[in-house]
């Protein structure tokens, strides 16, 4: 680790296309003010808290900064202030090269990991499913950001996990399920959420509320199909009749955030469910990407994320306190584990 600071994204590209940083016939100055307006542009009309911000004096001070950096790619680090001056705690900007977020969020230093979770984090330990102590099944869901990907390719990443499921489940027999999402540094929310159809099973999941806290998105499934709103977002082909009552233990911890929120959100308030471990980041607002010129994206913070009961939380707390006893090594040894496992026993 080569810093105390661990950053809460590093490792999510995992999915992303290069992009140019800047276009060809542009001065530096060009650069920086076609680039800003644009991101002045798109926050003014979608950020969760623009009516809050002064954006004339905004404008003139990050583009002053932007300019004095001397390169495009350095000016791109400005963004940072931009985002600390608006308090855009989730706001974040991909480029080429980099990616820049506010620092604004919870600031995560090595005491605060066992050494089993900052190494499997370091480690980039994917997506996996399978059987623990022969009658439970355990998926580890990681970030996973498909930030350039087409619609085939989101179902494609939903259908994955949820075929992974699936065969887990039919060749086992199961009392239960332990979602592991304490490598969730987040990404694409949906995608995780359509993939765990056949524990979710039909209906309501998440709602989005605008600035006055009323409701504006409606996130449900409904035979595969993940929709917002009318809108299908994301599709899995179910095989099989889901199972939307089998116990389930979600697993949290500290680098749950984003996306590994909305999915501990997302079965809040499902049946024989519970979550076990340590409190989340703290992202639980909803983001869109925007594009920018030069293949720049923003990812802008546009609603509060709630679970199907509208209740904001900034942060999910687990059920089942448990801190620092990760052992990813040996998941018979995992506390997390050995109380998921208790859980689902105690539901049968």
């Amino acid at each position: 680790m080569k810093s105390a600071v661990l950053s809460i994204l590093t490792g999510l590209f995992l999915f992303i296309s290069p992009v140019h940083s800047q276009g060809e016939g542009f001065t530096f100055k060009d650069s920086v003010n076609t680039l800003y307006d644009k991101l002045f542009e798109e926050l003014e009309e979608n950020y969760l808290h623009a009516d809050k911000v002064d954006w004339p004096s905004v404008k003139s001070y990050i583009k002053k900064e932007a300019l004095k950096s001397g390169t495009f790619q350095k000016s791109l680090a400005t963004s940072v202030k931009l985002f600390d001056t608006v308090q855009g705690n989730h706001l974040l900007l991909f480029a080429e090269k980099d990616w820049y977020k506010s620092t604004l969020g919870k600031q995560l230093v090595k005491d605060h990991f066992n050494q089993s979770l900052l190494d499997a984090y370091s480690n980039n330990r994917g997506f996996e499913t399978k059987v623990v102590d022969t009658s439970y099944g355990y998926v580890l869901i990681p970030g996973m950001l498909l930030k350039d990907a087409t619609t085939a390719e989101l179902d494609q990443a939903a259908q994955k996990i949820y075929d992974a499921i699936l065969e887990i489940d039919k060749s086992n027999d199961l009392k239960g399920w332990i979602i592991d999402l304490r490598l969730n540094i987040g990404g694409n929310s949906n995608v995780m959420l359509a993939g765990l159809y056949h524990l979710l099973g039909n209906g309501t999941l998440l709602l989005d509320l605008d600035s006055n806290k009323n409701a504006t998105t409606l996130t449900s499934l409904v035979d595969g199909v993940l929709y917002q709103n009318h809108k299908v977002n994301t599709t899995v082909k179910p095989t099989s009749k889901p199972k939307p009552k089998i116990p389930v233990a979600l697993i949290s911890g500290i680098l749950t955030n984003s996306a590994g929120e909305f999915v501990l959100l997302g079965f809040r308030g499902r049946k024989n469910t519970i979550v076990i471990g340590e409190e989340s980041y703290g992202s639980t607002t909803a983001n869109d990407l925007y594009e920018l010129p030069f293949g720049i994206k923003a990812a802008i913070t546009e609603s509060y994320g709630t679970d199907r009961s509208a209740k904001f939380t900034k942060t999910v707390i687990p059920d089942i306190e448990v801190i620092k006893q990760t052992n990813f090594e040996n998941l018979s040894r995992d506390q997390n584990i050995i109380e998921a496992i208790k859980f689902i026993e105690s539901s049968q």
